[in-house]
């Protein structure tokens, strides 16, 4: 007796995943969306974990120190050769791969979500996950949340672009994996959250911004049961001082808005001469700064957390704090600019804290603050330079608050963020520093409200499936066929001549009026014939919008291509379509 074969279940997978694929193109698809970026936070805190575990053991291992971030207890030799040689390594690494896979951190998805519908690629991950490694295992002067907040969306959206999910998920996927990455890194996940809402989307939606909240929770939650739930810096209780000091404090926000701005443009300068460096060279030149710098001032090697938390408790002086803020700057402004693999936001930080320190210690000598609230002021200034720097405030505010977990400081530092905001977009521009990058190589991120709202829907979403393929020339009874399935459209293809979209009611008035004929010239019978070209269903309605600007077509067909050599058409979208998908009514 034969063997009864199994049936596969490929079939049935792959309609699953068409199911998918349709659901999620439409903006209210949250419980899908919500359970996407539950994943995408586990798979972000799992490469953060090891990006983290890395990075302790080789500074362990690989230079002479008890502790991880134990930079000032390296000899001067150490100090000066480890960022050198860390530069140089990272150098090798540019030499040995693609110009393409240099470009890394929150800059890098910021680009890819505006120019190339939210698709990460995975060699710039593994540059990223490399160098970045590198980079703070030498004690560079960078943060973590820049290759975390990469590798978080690299780790959701890679496997998003493997099953094909349309462009509009992709954004989302990818803006869960940035704050599941910068919450697992710092334990931060309403910090997180905001970022990636404030920063990446720019935008604040129910449909953007659950999922993304529950990306930060599963990634924070992983990374609190391997790594500990401990606050980044324990404050101890202080009073936010009196009434009376609001107006140092607004001036403190004005001063360290003034120094986010110079920041930032320091950073732009150094990041536009430095492309006339090989691309290997330019990581050995921010070793050598960043060297110098830990010759100059140990404590500014690394990401500092050990200093933060010095400076927050006042035990260090205005001359040491006044070096340290000079010489941070320049490592972090010069070293990350010139090609680093590095975050912005932990440099930032650690100026902010300074600058406030600093600050709040010029108060007391001047007799207008009190020598207990030097803590506050350092704090302050931490939410101050974040704001400015990255015109981000309650992302600024939120950070400060679940890296201290003080909440008493949170109204004088609502006053400092707000004034550094503003100060900053004012001398320079209301946008981030990445923004302001993306706009020097010629990139616009765009987000006027209707390039968002468009970035939100699928073409699946909106198309319209009453379409069936037809060649120029059709029998009466198969016409008959067609017209009895009551189609919307009819996409003529022929070899050799172009595709068009003709309206089935011209076939059902062609037919009534020449009955007796045994065939008919879809290219010949009276109608309305739109120009037409394809586009993909994982596309967004953005896209779409550009195709019909970039191929002049008067309508798209909707194509799927997730079988291989098999094209498939599942629907028609006009541009009134588009339209109403954001001007309903």
């Amino acid at each position: 007796m034969p063997r009864r074969r199994l049936a596969s279940p490929l079939p049935y997978i792959q309609e699953l995943l068409e199911r998918l694929r349709l659901r999620i193109s439409r903006p209210d698809a949250l419980i899908e969306l919500a359970l996407l970026g539950l994943i995408a936070g586990l798979l972000a805190g799992l490469t953060i974990i090891a990006l983290r575990l890395l990075v302790a053991w080789g500074q362990v291992n690989l230079l002479p120190m008890a502790a991880p971030e134990q930079f000032e207890t390296l000899s001067p030799l150490w100090r000066a050769g480890a960022p050198v040689v860390g530069g140089v390594l990272i150098g090798v690494l540019f030499w040995f791969t693609a110009p393409s896979s240099h470009n890394v951190g929150v800059g890098h998805v910021l680009e890819r979500l505006a120019y190339h519908q939210g698709r990460l690629p995975w060699a710039n991950a593994a540059v990223q996950f490399v160098g970045g490694a590198i980079s703070m295992i030498a004690g560079h002067s960078v943060g973590r949340e820049g290759p975390s907040a990469h590798l978080g969306a690299a780790s959701s959206n890679l496997p998003a672009q493997a099953l094909r999910l349309p462009y509009n998920s992709l954004r989302v996927l990818a803006a869960c994996g940035t704050a599941a990455g910068i919450a697992a890194s710092f334990n931060t996940p309403l910090a997180g959250a905001a970022f990636a809402m404030e920063v990446l989307l720019i935008e604040y939606t129910v449909a953007g911004f659950a999922p993304v909240l529950l990306a930060t929770v599963s990634a924070t939650t992983l990374t609190r049961l391997m790594l500990g739930s401990d606050f980044a810096h324990t404050m101890p209780h202080l009073d936010p001082g009196p009434p009376g000091e609001l107006p140092y404090v607004l001036l403190v926000g004005v001063l360290i808005g003034l120094l986010a701005a110079g920041f930032n443009r320091l950073f732009a300068w150094v990041s536009a001469r430095a492309q006339r460096f090989a691309a290997w060279l330019r990581p050995v030149l921010g070793g050598v700064l960043v060297g110098l710098c830990g010759l100059l001032a140990p404590k500014v090697l690394g990401m500092g957390d050990d200093s933060v938390h010095a400076i927050l408790l006042g035990e260090l002086g205005i001359g040491l704090l006044a070096l340290l803020l000079i010489v941070k700057f320049a490592a972090s402004a010069g070293g990350i600019a010139l090609g680093l693999p590095g975050g912005l936001i932990g440099p930032t930080i650690f100026i902010g804290a300074t600058a406030g320190g600093l600050l709040g210690g010029i108060g007391v000598l001047l007799g207008i603050t009190d020598p207990q609230s030097l803590g506050m002021y350092a704090m302050i200034g931490m939410g101050a330079m974040m704001a400015g720097t990255l015109q981000a405030p309650l992302a600024a505010l939120i950070a400060i608050l679940e890296l201290t977990g003080e909440p008493h400081f949170i109204f004088p530092g609502m006053l400092a963020v707000v004034a550094a905001t503003v100060t900053a977009g004012r001398v320079g521009r209301p946008e981030s520093i990445f923004q302001t990058l993306l706009r020097a190589r010629g990139l616009d991120y765009r987000s006027d409200p209707v390039s968002q709202s468009l970035r939100r829907v699928g073409v699946a979403s909106v198309m319209d499936r009453r379409v069936r393929t037809l060649p120029g020339r059709v029998s009466a009874e198969e016409a008959d066929q067609v017209i009895a399935t009551e189609p919307m459209w009819l996409l003529v293809r022929d070899p050799g001549r172009p595709e068009v979209l003709l309206a089935a009611v011209d076939l059902v008035r062609a037919r009534k009026e020449t009955a007796g004929l045994a065939e008919l010239d879809l290219h010949e019978i009276p109608g309305t014939r739109l120009q037409t070209t394809p586009v993909d269903m994982q596309a967004t309605l953005k896209e779409a919008e550009e195709t019909i600007a970039d191929s002049g077509a008067e309508a798209l067909y909707v194509v799927s291509r997730s079988v291989p050599g098999l094209t498939r058409v599942y629907g028609v979208l006009t541009p009134e379509d588009i339209r109403r998908a954001y001007r309903p009514g």
